[in-house]
């Protein structure tokens, strides 16, 4: 598990009770996890803790089918963003 993962894997156990042994592959909309609610919280979590911002294009369910994707989406961002700078 990444550092991004592991951020993730933190909040979703705050706000959705999540246990420590929950799978960051785990559908996190299939099983139930991921509300409506929940997700504009998430996105504006990304958007605080890694300065990464979510279009509306970018709130789709297959960036935000499990942990794993999320954080391969902000970690792509973090990325791209990076190599401008550089």
């Amino acid at each position: 598990m990444n550092r991004t993962e592991a951020e993730l894997l933190g909040f979703l156990q705050d706000r959705a009770g999540l246990d420590a042994s929950f799978d960051t592959g785990s559908d996190l909309l299939a099983s139930g996890v991921l509300d409506s609610m929940l997700l504009i919280e998430l996105v504006l979590y990304i958007d605080r803790v890694f300065g990464v911002v979510f279009t509306s294009d970018d709130v789709a369910p297959a960036n935000f089918r499990t942990i794993e994707t999320l954080a391969a989406v902000v970690d792509q961002r973090l990325d791209s963003c990076q190599r401008r700078v550089a």
